[in-house]
């Protein structure tokens, strides 16, 4: 915070004081705004954020300054709504609790929300309350951001399909062709694949991965008994959570057994 003090000496022209006065309050700053909202991207979800600075300034008969912060998320596919997390939605009031009282008093407050969703856009609302004497509110202002987006860096490996061919094996048995994908914007690094055979028996099988990068893929082949649609066998990308994976639901597939002759 910072506090300044603006003494004026008195002038001897009259006419000059009040043009230098017009001059002045139409050159004046706002009483409230907001800078710029910033979003930080991370690996690491504890560390992505959201932030922005109120700036506040004084008015005439002000006694104190309140400011209040609401932050709008939207994630896909749903409207936004208010993130609810420590003093959001909150009134917030400076350390020194006559700032505000002075012409030349400005209240600078650095809002940052940490640990949020990704991916997903946000937007602050912030609403600013001058308090006179008696707790007479002198005046209330809201003022909104633009809107930033937070980015999910993680992997997101997946089970894209698994085909089943029969072709040049022993009766009873089939090849297994897995698609396995990472569509996250971050390298996989090492983890296994395994194919589990089902109810019907049979050896679980897996084959290591050295990694898959953005947007790459790769398959992946096993061979085991021949698909049974009463047990079919399930492919799973990263069963020991090797990854720092931030979509799991889409890890395992169950096979879809063709008609055998």
């Amino acid at each position: 915070m910072r506090r300044s003090v603006a003494v004026l000496g008195a002038c001897a022209a009259v006419a000059p004081f009040a043009a230098s006065q017009t001059s002045a309050r139409a050159d004046a700053p706002p009483s409230a705004a907001l800078t710029k909202i910033a979003c930080r991207s991370t690996l690491n979800p504890l560390k992505r954020s959201v932030s922005v600075v109120s700036i506040m300034r004084h008015i005439p008969a002000t006694r104190s300054l309140a400011v209040r912060f609401t932050l709008l998320e939207k994630l896909p596919g749903t409207a936004p709504t208010p993130v609810r997390d420590g003093d959001l939605g909150h009134w917030t009031t400076p350390t020194d609790p006559t700032l505000g009282q002075l012409p030349a008093d400005v209240w600078r407050l650095d809002k940052t929300v940490y640990n949020v969703d990704a991916p997903a856009t946000y937007r602050f609302r912030v609403t600013f309350r001058w308090t006179g004497r008696d707790g007479t509110v002198l005046s209330r202002e809201t003022v909104r951001t633009g809107r930033c987006a937070v980015r999910e860096l993680r992997p997101d490996v997946l089970v894209r399909s698994v085909a089943v061919r029969s072709t040049g094996l022993a009766p009873g048995n089939d090849r297994y062709v897995a698609l396995v994908a990472n569509q996250g914007r971050t390298a996989s690094g090492p983890f296994v694949v395994e194919f589990s055979p089902g109810t019907a028996g049979g050896a679980v099988q897996t084959v290591s991965l050295a990694s898959l990068g953005p947007g790459a893929r790769t398959r992946v082949r096993f061979v085991g008994r021949a698909c049974d649609e009463a047990a079919p066998p399930t492919v799973i990308a990263d069963p020991a959570h090797a990854v720092d994976d931030f979509d799991r639901s889409n890890n395992a597939l169950t096979v879809r057994c063709p008609a055998h002759p």
